[in-house]
């Protein structure tokens, strides 16, 4: 992967965990192909630039606008103050960049910033819009901002099947939250819809999917759009293991060695024995659905891995982690290495929030789903994990969007142990090989991805 290359691309994620790693990982196959990467992360405490041991990538943080005691997610709630001082950030940082001995040739960016679009086109650089979400999602924004598709007033008032070109049918709860109702989360909306305001000034989008998996999709976004899909942005251990040292998504200056005790706990478990559960870095379930769902795991009586955040503890039925722990049934985590446990023998199924990230990582290694989505691209990302790649089932909640313990335990039950549970193993496993196929060499993202960098050297 290393033909000589030269050039000094700028990559600027939108500050979330899950918007970084799938650009971090880009960036380090386009470094190992002799580009220089600068990965600008908009915060509200300063770093020194950091410069990695193993590829020529060096982060740098640009102001976002708030004070160090505001807390992240502060960005979300006043987009303004976001999108002015990070504006203001971006292009002295550009400025700067262009007056060094290698400036600057393009600006990755990811379209939830907008403003990114105007400050690189009026600097002189080439523009790569980035989404680190799929097409299925992106797409019914996409209709939203084009006045194509209109989000009801009330939720409950129109629940006709949506349209879209080279979708299947769409109910409303398959549906982007955003899109569903009117009024609801309004400053997300206008993040998410805004991505497509300039979108069409881009020179290029690319996206952390590949062609195998969204085809119809795709073919429609690329007689509207230039398009390349560069995906699956997963760490290459996991996939093509071109760059074995890529094993998680840090790049060295966090050393996160796989944690022992869980994966030791692992290894004591027979193989697809046992559930595996995780909402993600942002999905907050409601104490009810937490204790709804730890009943539901102790109902199927299968072992599990439940990775839950420090702050979500609380949530869990009083003495549920200890009985799981004393009778070693059950381990529940603070930090769980997904990527080490999702490749683990032992695991049978992902209990999931169906984020894109995770999506993908249980698609690449082959491990059928379990869908609680809660907000955004997840109900979608759901619909087609069941009814289109048909490699998962989806968790029926109430109007409320509450899943019983019943709904979840018979859900487990189905994937790891029903008719229905093999076929998606047989579906998953075959995505695996598609996805593995694709980010390979000669593969459909790999190609996308040399003649990438063959525009910008």
């Amino acid at each position: 992967m290393g033909e000589a290359a030269h050039g000094h691309l700028l990559f600027f994620p939108y500050p979330l965990q899950g918007h970084i790693n799938p650009m971090m990982q880009l960036s380090k196959r386009l470094s190992k192909k002799g580009l220089t990467v600068s990965l600008l992360i908009a915060s509200n405490t300063h770093r020194e630039p950091y410069t990695s041991d193993d590829y020529s990538i060096t982060v740098h943080t640009i102001h976002d606008g708030f004070l160090p005691h505001e807390h992240p997610l502060t960005k979300i709630k006043d987009p303004l103050r976001f999108n002015v001082s990070t504006t203001r950030s971006l292009t002295d940082f550009i400025s700067r960049e262009k007056l060094t001995s290698n400036p600057p040739k393009a600006l990755i960016y990811d379209p939830f910033m907008p403003f990114a679009l105007d400050v690189a086109k009026e600097l002189g650089l080439y523009v790569v819009a980035y989404s680190t979400q799929p097409w299925l999602a992106s797409l019914v924004y996409h209709h939203i901002n084009e006045g194509t598709y209109h989000v009801p007033d009330d939720k409950h008032e129109n629940p006709t099947l949506a349209s879209f070109p080279a979708f299947p049918l769409l109910s409303q709860n398959d549906l982007p939250s955003f899109a569903r109702e009117k009024g609801s989360y309004p400053l997300l909306f206008e993040l998410v819809v805004s991505q497509f305001s300039n979108l069409r000034r881009a020179d290029l989008i690319l996206c952390n999917t590949f062609d195998q998996l969204e085809p119809k999709v795709v073919k429609w976004m690329s007689d509207q759009w230039p398009v390349k899909n560069i995906g699956p942005m997963v760490p290459s251990k996991f996939l093509d293991n071109r760059l074995p040292e890529d094993k998680d998504y840090n790049l060295g200056d966090f050393k996160t060695e796989p944690d022992e005790s869980v994966l030791r706990w692992l290894a004591s478990k027979p193989a697809r024995s046992v559930v595996y559960v995780a909402f993600g870095t942002l999905a907050a379930l409601s104490e009810n659905q937490m204790k709804e769902t730890a009943m539901a795991i102790r109902q199927t009586g299968y072992s599990f891995l439940w990775s839950v955040r420090d702050s979500e503890r609380s949530k869990l039925p009083s003495g549920f982690v200890e009985e799981a722990l004393e009778k070693d049934y059950g381990l529940v985590a603070k930090w769980v290495p997904q990527l080490e446990v999702l490749s683990h023998d032992s695991v049978g199924c992902f209990v999931t929030h169906c984020g894109w990230n995770s999506t993908l990582e249980a698609l690449c290694l082959g491990v059928p789903l379990v869908g609680m989505p809660q907000w955004t691209d997840q109900p979608t990302n759901a619909k087609f994990i069941e009814d289109v790649w048909k490699i998962g089932v989806r968790v029926k909640a109430d109007d409320e969007g509450f899943a019983s313990k019943e709904e979840i335990a018979r859900c487990i039950v189905e994937v790891m142990e029903g008719e229905k549970g093999k076929e998606m193993r047989k579906n998953v496993e075959k995505l695996k090989v598609l996805a593995r196929e694709a980010i390979s060499e000669g593969g459909t993202s790999d190609k996308n991805i040399n003649e990438f960098v063959a525009l910008l050297t």
